[in-house]
């Protein structure tokens, strides 16, 4: 069954009764400030300021609750409350329902993790979408190749001279070794990371890694027959990691939609681009085929990537 719309008469009401919660919190005993931890159906599980974890059901017509969320809850007895009010988030990372609409997953999130690996076959086309992703919600972004105890050194090659350039940092990591596992867990340090990837890459792995301490991480194996890792995860869930920061373990997504962004916006989520995009000699250039084209010319000149600039035609013709 499908949410039931709103108006913005009742959109304003709700959010005046949240807005009232806000101002009054401090004067009510039973009110207090707590942090989303998972989502199950009607009800969350969130932490309170002490550490300790409330099961709480969720206020009608409150924005869809997800792990990272913030929010005032009222207690209803010993570890039960309800959650009344949501602050605004930072960022929010949401993927398309079937009808378009947005469906959020993870909230005020600062990094993202994008993990690939030799197989399943890297999709670099994948791979530019998430970073431009991160781009348009302000997100570092960080680049994760696993597995590199399989044969991938043409892979590196490629990774390093197109990727390396663009100042996203590049760990490399393997089941063998545990040297860019370390250099990974000092990059999440004091962010609220997101690892994102094809199904199969290893993500769920190096989350069991980085989380020794939380025994209820799931890992399956990888089909042999399709070399797709099976979903491990049903329900994002947030994880504090002992260093500081946290890790939100979100289900993962073996395709991405860039649903809410246009062609310019792309080409300006493309760091290598920036510079060319304004010497264009017509405003609404589309950067394809298109005559005195400056993206197209420091292409040509070897100023950006043959590839990336694939990839980005190719995210143009895909969501725009």
């Amino acid at each position: 069954m499908s949410k039931r719309r709103i108006s913005k008469q009742q959109t304003a009401r709700i959010e005046k009764i949240q807005q009232n919660y806000h101002e009054h919190k401090k004067n009510h005993d039973d009110l207090d400030d707590g942090l989303v931890i998972t989502r199950f159906s009607k009800h969350v599980e969130l932490e309170d300021a002490k550490g300790n974890h409330i099961r709480c059901s969720i206020r009608p017509n409150l924005e869809t609750l997800v792990a990272g969320d913030k929010v005032i809850w009222q207690s209803e007895g010993i570890n039960q409350g309800v959650v009344v009010s949501l602050y605004p988030r930072s960022t929010v990372l949401a993927k398309p329902t079937s009808s378009g609409l947005a469906k959020p997953v993870a909230a005020n999130i600062t990094q993202l993790i994008i993990v690939i690996a030799p197989k399943p076959e890297i999709s670099w086309a994948l791979l530019d979408s998430y970073l431009v992703m991160a781009e348009t919600l302000g997100l570092k972004a960080v680049i994760l190749l696993n597995k590199t105890d399989l044969p991938c050194e043409l892979l590196k090659e490629q990774l390093f001279m197109d990727y390396g350039p663009l100042n996203y940092p590049i760990v490399l990591t393997n089941k063998n070794s545990t040297e860019g596992l370390e250099q990974l867990k000092h990059i999440l340090n004091h962010q609220i990371n997101v690892f994102v990837g094809q199904s199969g890459v290893g993500k769920s792995s190096i989350i069991s890694s980085i989380l020794p301490h939380e025994p209820n991480i799931s890992i399956n194996e990888i089909s042999e027959l399709s070399e797709l890792g099976r979903h491990t995860t049903s329900n994002s869930r947030y994880y504090h990691l002992l260093s500081g920061g946290a890790l939100i373990d979100s289900p993962g997504v073996r395709e991405f939609s860039l649903w809410h962004i246009d062609a310019a916006e792309i080409a300006r989520c493309y760091p290598e681009f920036r510079p060319y995009l304004s010497q264009c000699k017509f405003r609404n250039c589309t950067h394809k085929d298109t005559p005195h084209c400056a993206i197209i010319k420091a292409k040509k000149e070897g100023l950006i990537s043959e590839k990336r600039y694939e990839n980005f035609i190719r995210l143009c013709g895909q969501y725009t």
